[in-house]
């Protein structure tokens, strides 16, 4: 096969947590395919990938492949780039649908088609070329685990990988999201969960699904996928960005749609702030302020200086309850300085500047030096 885009095979590549509806999107293609041939690979961490048997049993299509006890974000990387290649030189298709597991990651999958595996030989732009990434999600999902006073059910809870960092990570990165069991959320709900998705990811067109019943051109052959874009555009990059810039050409971005997304925002509201700080956080206030979640705030992310690692940069991710925080660096040449975003509905900003404030080593605590540090090492 050739290595020009004309000869490359385009690729779906459809994410999701578990339940979310991926499987049943992947049926909705294969019955209207839009005049495709289309090969499709399932992946599922079990010893028996169930999602590939119903798949198969629903289309009748032999072009199924079982990627199964395993994950395609990790593990399983070299075998996707395998199996791919495989099916490109055995069977005679122009379209690759594949669907992830619901604990996958979708950045380290949407590598594997557009830089390959460090595992593998394999190049994958001498087959395919990534098309659209899909992200499905379950609304309903989303209201429990972001609601402190719903609360999930326990069928939906996996020890793998917490479900808010899961939805999360489907949102941030994807070019068309299906969010999906809308029939399961009052509508006065779904209309703010699809603000706080509109603030988490600002570039990906966002459908109301039942069912995952959507035109499957609308996720074949849309020619969306960006990588660099993609990557940049997150809702939380995007106000770290303009945090940086106190230039009027940073205001003036976008204006109309701008206004448009911040109205509708606005209106359920959906917010965003930037806390920046150059004094270090005393480690045990920190923390205990991380260990004190606030329903409120949806997503939050960044860096920030500690007192006792005057070194070091410390990453901060938190996602609903699921909140991460440790070593991603050095600052080397750069002055230590905290920027942390956050999202999420009703924020009081001044409130919770003010906490934050709180959690600030003193010039007496600072010349002291000496720290009890709760947060990891490496």
């Amino acid at each position: 096969m050739g290595d020009t885009q004309h000869d490359q095979i385009p690729v779906t590549l459809v994410s999701g947590y578990l339940g979310s509806g991926k499987t049943t999107l992947v049926n909705h293609v294969l019955n209207d395919p839009q005049g495709h041939d289309v090969a499709v690979i399932v992946n599922d961490m079990g010893e028996v990938n169930i999602d590939a048997e119903l798949i198969a049993d629903s289309s009748g299509d032999d072009g199924v492949v079982d990627l199964s006890n395993g994950c395609i974000c990790c593990r399983l990387q070299s075998d996707l780039l395998t199996e791919a290649k495989r099916l490109a030189e055995t069977r005679s298709f122009d379209y690759l649908l594949v669907e992830a597991s619901g604990i996958s990651e979708p950045i380290p999958v949407a590598q594997v088609f557009t830089v390959g595996s460090d595992e593998s030989d394999v190049d994958p732009a001498d087959y395919f070329r990534l098309d659209t990434t899909v992200s499905v999600v379950d609304a309903y999902g989303f209201w429990k685990e972001f609601d402190v006073d719903e609360g999930l059910p326990d069928r939906m809870r996996t020890p793998d990988r917490p479900l808010a960092d899961v939805l999360v990570d489907s949102i941030e990165f994807c070019d068309v999201l299906l969010l999906n069991k809308c029939d399961m959320v009052p509508d006065d709900e779904l209309a703010r969960i699809e603000a706080v998705v509109r603030e988490l990811q600002p570039r990906a067109e966002i459908i109301r699904t039942e069912y995952s019943a959507v035109d499957p051109s609308l996720v074949l052959g849309t020619g969306r996928f960006d990588f660099e874009q993609a990557r940049r555009e997150v809702g939380w990059k995007r106000h770290l960005a303009d945090s940086h810039s106190h230039g009027a050409e940073s205001a003036s971005h976008d204006e109309h749609d701008d206004h448009d997304h911040l109205s509708t925002a606005e209106r359920h509201g959906i917010s965003s702030t930037v806390y920046r700080q150059q004094r270090p956080f005393h480690p045990e206030r920190l923390q205990a302020w991380f260990d004190d979640w606030s329903g409120d705030i949806v997503r939050a992310k960044g860096f920030f200086s500690l007192a006792g690692r005057p070194d070091t940069v410390m990453g901060f991710s938190q996602a609903g309850p699921s909140v991460q925080a440790g070593p991603i660096g050095a600052w080397g040449d750069d002055d230590p300085e905290t920027r942390l975003v956050f999202i999420g509905t009703n924020l009081d900003e001044l409130s919770l500047a003010s906490e934050l404030d709180d959690c600030l080593a003193t010039d007496d605590e600072l010349d002291a030096g000496s720290f009890d540090d709760p947060f990891p090492t490496t």
